[in-house]
């Protein structure tokens, strides 16, 4: 689904089911930590996302994080997420490279100028400390 798609909440609804007045939405969008889907007309409008994105802002801002503090936070949590995706990534490309060339994927071996070495990839999933 696109964005637009997803953005079916108007801002008083939006406000209402984050628990913030439509100001405090505006001020938010104004300085960049939300970003709602905006119609032809101009209207906001909110997805599911958005308003789990404005909790989150909420819960920080009560525990006492400043709206700069807040962006940062969510800023690095993106980027993690991100590089969480690329290490997934890649892992599976090595491990499929490996698996066509040894024709086992369990083994993990390289073959490098006629030396055989064995992969030793520490296994580094880890359960999000968020979720």
């Amino acid at each position: 689904m696109s964005k637009q798609e997803d953005a079916v909440y108007i801002i008083s609804v939006a406000a209402e089911l984050s628990g913030m007045h439509p100001q405090t939405l505006r001020i938010y969008e104004r300085r960049g930590l939300i970003a709602p889907f905006r119609t032809p007309g101009g209207t906001r409008r909110y997805s599911q996302a958005d308003i789990e994105r404005l909790l989150l802002i909420q819960e920080l801002t009560n525990a006492g994080v400043n709206l700069e503090g807040v962006r940062r936070i969510m800023s690095l949590e993106s980027e993690n997420a991100r590089l969480r995706n690329q290490v997934s990534r890649l892992r599976r490309l090595l491990e499929d490279s490996d698996a066509r060339f040894t024709g086992d994927p369990e083994r993990r071996t390289v073959i490098k100028m006629g030396v055989v070495t064995r992969r030793n990839l520490p296994d580094i999933r880890r359960e999000s400390p968020l979720g």
